[in-house]
């Protein structure tokens, strides 16, 4: 069979493609660039403990291949593998080198993880200590401990409880079954609601943190709440008694605040106009504090010296109506009752010498009191512009009314003060209620 030349030179160009493809793919899957050192550079890392790693294992960052570990040897610090990673791949140079396996018997890869984001690169030559690396765990021990611990589990006492599980659920797989589902239809729910459940433990960092930052505080009222329960447990007899015996005095305080239910309110408005009162001449009651032991060390000087010999130390000068003695503002003459009259009287409470303030009679009677609040003067706190209030007093009675004497039933319905009701007049006599 003749060729052509035409036929010879397509040969030729299908012989020199198919060597040319066979070069290439044998060069691209080969990774004779990388094995020349082309394109990749070289990192080290330590690991305490390289069980199961292997030459040409994979090495990955965020689960993506980069490289491959090309060498392992001992030194006397650490285990070191030389990772060979591809230019390609833009590593940060804070990564963590994890040993990993694909599955419980699979083969290991080193994984390279980053902490977070820098703009530091990986670059060769770089050492990742044992601080930054994680060697891959064991399975030996942790089946040495679950081999311990199913030793450790007494198959006597085992079976019982498996016995009277079986006794006690035996009957109730419908009720079991119902269990499941309805425990599946709560996961399902919780499954949806997983992005809102998220944002609540997101919520609840500031509080979580706030409590962290009160913690101390926190650890200081646990234990005085703990000293507190120690005293209660140690005086647990008398709580018991108080419990056992208080109802008593309960009773006695109940009836009490029934007996001021009435009165008590009445009082404290009382004592309240008592106390505006007290307030607005608190001044005027200072000073008469502070005069009074003058007062009373001057009388006490003019009186003791001679008091044996019935003498006082005083000079008087005699005034006869000069000036004469004020009568505007109080009863006429006419109106005056004859001193042989021994009933009771209601008197004036706000008569005073109503002459001018210039008048010489009477300069120190009520007309020229001095007025708390300002620089006037008059008789009644009303003249100074003052209001107080009137006070509460039970309906029909009289405060001015006198008292009845002691055993007759009063102007107001009341009757002496007995051993049972003592205290009430204590505290209500003062103020005109009993």
């Amino acid at each position: 069979m003749l060729l052509t030349r035409l036929v010879k030179r397509q040969l030729g160009v299908f012989a020199c493609l198919t060597a040319l493809a066979l070069g290439l793919m044998v060069f691209t899957y080969a990774r004779v660039p990388a094995m020349l050192g082309i394109g990749v550079y070289q990192v080290t890392a330590e690991f305490k403990d390289a069980s199961g790693l292997y030459e040409s294992a994979l090495v990955t960052y965020r689960g993506v291949k980069v490289g491959q570990v090309t060498d392992l040897e001992v030194t006397p610090r650490a285990a070191v593998a030389t990772l060979r990673l591809d230019d390609g791949t833009r590593i940060p140079g804070n990564v963590d080198a994890e040993l990993h396996s694909t599955s419980a018997v699979g083969e290991q890869y080193v994984s390279l993880v980053s902490p977070s984001t820098t703009k530091a690169a990986l670059s060769a030559g770089d050492v990742l200590p044992t601080s930054r690396t994680v060697d891959m765990p064991q399975i030996a021990p942790v089946l040495d401990a679950v081999n311990h611990l199913l030793e450790s589990v007494p198959q006597r006492q085992t079976r019982n409880v498996l016995d009277q599980v079986d006794t006690g659920l035996g009957s109730s797989s419908e009720d079991v079954g119902r269990l499941i589902e309805e425990s599946s239809t709560l996961l399902d729910t919780a499954q949806q609601e997983v992005t809102s459940t998220t944002e609540l433990i997101r919520a609840l960092e500031p509080v979580l943190a706030t409590q962290q930052e009160m913690a101390p505080q926190t650890v200081s009222s646990m234990s005085s709440l703990r000293a507190l329960t120690k005293e209660l447990a140690a005086n647990d007899a008398d709580l018991r008694s108080l419990l056992r015996d208080g109802r008593t005095g309960l009773d006695s305080t109940a009836a009490t605040v029934d007996d001021l239910q009435t009165t008590l309110p009445m009082l404290l408005d009382n004592l309240m106009v008592n106390g505006e009162v007290l307030n607005t001449y608190l001044p005027q009651l200072q000073q008469t504090l502070v005069v009074y032991p003058a007062t009373i060390g001057r009388l006490q000087q003019t009186v003791n010296p001679r008091a044996k010999e019935g003498d006082v130390k005083l000079d008087l000068r005699a005034g006869v109506n000069n000036p004469p003695s004020c009568t505007t503002g109080y009863l006429s003459t006419d109106d005056r009752r004859s001193p042989s009259e021994e009933n009771v009287r209601k008197v004036d409470p706000l008569a005073h010498c109503e002459t001018a303030p210039s008048d010489p009679s009477s300069v120190r009677g009520a007309r020229n009191q001095p007025c708390p609040n300002s620089s006037a003067r008059g008789h009644l706190p009303s003249s100074c512009g003052l209001e107080f209030g009137k006070g509460r007093w039970p309906e029909g009675d009289d405060p001015n009314a006198p008292k009845a004497p002691a055993g007759e039933p009063s102007s107001t319905g009341t009757t002496d003060a007995s051993e049972d009701n003592s205290w009430k007049q204590l505290f209500l006599e003062p103020v005109g209620l009993w």
